[in-house]
């Protein structure tokens, strides 16, 4: 929150000559720097504070915020100039690991100003004190639950029409704990201000304050012209201790549409009433960022050549299911995070899995992916392969199936895309007129679709036809037949026929049985019943006829 009490201590290149806390972490006050878009990046990987005195300021006594803070310069083309202190804070509850997003403007077109007319999801609040600003804009955004590392953007940008003023306070988690989050901006603040016949509009930075008023002997002074993103009390004016910090900070502007760093930074801010009393600020040796930990204070200049590492505007997801590709020279099946530096991507034309299996890519992807500069971005590759696997058929028959509408014939082994729709066709098999096959069985399914390796199995039943030709009725196993019949290979049967008693049979061809005889199919079998008189049954017949002449002529005799 901004000062609320009049700064009357002198200044020697812009560092108080008495301290006693001050926000801590990194501020820009060299220029002119004339901009219209601010942005702050922290990472965050420890952070607990806490203030035993914290109560009597209405605040949490483990609370802590970050802010970024800025000033905006208005000038009309009647000559009024307006100057707007405009804050994005991420207020922290160290202990509960809760945060949340607010934002503060103040009117500083002089050290009284309070402000009057604006528009936007927030409030204004009075300070009901005296020889300071009379009220403020302020709002505040729903509550996060974070884990570590915590990173973040704090943004704050200006547009401006002829008649106003649009201020946007908004904000990019990059990384909640374990997550890797894709940006998105959220601008959880719109703020338009209605200015009539602005001529110009701008956040500036420069070695200078806003204007001071002098009452008596009394000056009052205005804030410097500075950008900052500093820690501090959770508000309220508080000053805090921190038990424990481990942050990285970075804070750029935009210039000719991309985001640079200031040059020249240091270690404290001069705006913002909340403070830290034990944070010590140093360059980071991994990625030049400006470090924050717990120790003695150092209060100065940081650098004149601050370079950090651009934190990630471009958040690159590459997913490749199944095939691995090489990212920067490293094999990996997916990648997900932000681009910080060129990545050259290499996606395998023809890739074999195994004996098997195999995938062909389909269309043109991009060789290196360089990152941007100016405004967030997703970008996602996802390598289309069309993936081959191996049918193997096993069968003693022709294996037919339709495939794609088409009736085909499947070898031993076969190639097909992934997706392929397979429905082999049961029929029955002649590779002779009196021998055939039929299927008993289609394993895994008549109907396959193919998405991995299989071996389809083809089980059949080997038939012979057995013919059996007779002038009069036959039977099979106890079943009358006519003509011929198909039998199971290795099948045993009995012929017998319904033959007159005056007669005898005899069943002529591939066995040459007699009927009721029991055979094994191996073969074809063709068997034609010949019949004969039964001569056994001629001669009983003879023998009774002889007998009853011969009785009859004993008969005669005797009379």
């Amino acid at each position: 929150m901004k000062k609320g009490f009049i700064l009357l201590l002198l200044l020697s290149s812009l560092l108080p000559t008495v301290i006693l806390s001050l926000p801590t972490g990194i501020a820009s006050y060299n220029g002119p720097i004339y901009t219209n878009g601010v942005l702050g990046y922290a990472n965050i990987t420890s952070l607990l504070a806490y203030n035993a005195s914290a109560t009597k300021l209405e605040v949490p006594p483990y609370g802590a915020s970050l802010q970024l803070n800025v000033m905006l310069e208005v000038n009309t083309t009647s000559g009024q100039q307006y100057y707007f202190w405009l804050q994005n804070v991420a207020d922290f509850i160290t202990n509960e690991s809760i945060m949340f997003f607010g934002d503060n403007i103040w009117n500083n077109s002089s050290p009284f100003s309070g402000i009057t007319n604006i528009n936007g999801s927030g409030k204004i609040y009075s300070t009901y004190t005296i020889f300071s600003h009379s009220s403020y804009y302020a709002t505040g955004y729903y509550e996060i639950n974070y884990s570590f590392p915590f990173s973040f953007y704090l943004i704050i940008n200006e547009t401006h029409t002829n008649g106003g003023i649009r201020i946007n306070f908004g904000y990019v988690i990059l990384q909640n704990g374990n997550r890797i989050l894709p940006p998105n901006p959220v601008f959880f603040d719109k703020v338009f201000i209605p200015i009539s016949n602005i001529a110009s509009a701008s956040i500036v930075i420069n070695n200078q304050t806003t204007p001071n008023i002098s009452i008596g002997l009394v000056t009052y002074l205005g804030n410097q012209l500075d950008a900052e993103l500093v820690w501090g009390g959770f508000g309220n004016g508080e000053t805090t201790t921190f038990l424990k910090m481990s942050s990285y900070l970075a804070l750029f502007y935009m210039k000719d549409g991309i985001w640079v760093p200031f040059s020249q930074v240091y270690t404290y801010g001069s705006d913002t009433a909340e403070s830290a009393t034990n944070l010590h600020v140093n360059i980071s040796d991994s990625n030049g960022d400006a470090y924050v930990i717990v120790g003695t204070p150092n209060y100065g200049l940081l650098t004149n050549k601050f370079t950090p590492s651009i934190p990630g505007f471009l958040f690159l997801n590459i997913s490749s299911d199944k095939v691995p590709f090489l990212l920067n020279d490293t094999l990996t099946t997916n990648f997900v995070g932000y681009v910080n530096s060129p990545v050259r991507i290499s996606f395998y034309l023809n890739y074999s899995f195994n004996s098997s299996s195999f995938a062909i890519l389909n269309g043109n992807y991009p060789s290196i992916i360089k990152p941007t500069y100016s405004w967030f971005k997703n970008f996602t590759i996802i390598p289309n392969y069309t993936y081959y696997y191996l049918v193997k058929v096993n069968s003693t028959i022709p294996a037919i199936a339709i495939i794609n509408g088409k009736e085909v014939e499947l070898n031993s082994t076969n190639w097909f895309k992934q997706g392929t729709s397979i429905n082999v066709v049961n029929y029955t098999y002649y590779p002779s007129n009196n021998e055939r096959f039929i299927i008993s069985s289609i394993y895994p399914s008549s109907t396959i679709n193919v998405t991995m390796p299989l071996l389809i199995n083809i089980s059949t039943i080997k038939q012979y036809k057995v013919s059996i030709n007779s002038p009069v009725p036959i039977l099979l196993n106890g079943k009358k037949i006519n003509g011929s019949i198909w039998v199971t290979e290795g099948s045993n049967i009995t012929l017998s026929a319904q033959i007159p008693f005056y007669e005898t049979g005899k069943f002529i061809g591939t066995y040459n049985i007699s009927p009721n005889q029991e055979i094994t199919v191996y073969q074809p079998i063709v068997e034609t019943l010949e019949l004969s008189i039964n001569i056994f049954f001629i001669i009983i017949i003879t023998f009774i006829i002889v007998a009853i002449l011969i009785g009859i002529i004993l008969v005669a005799r005797r009379r």
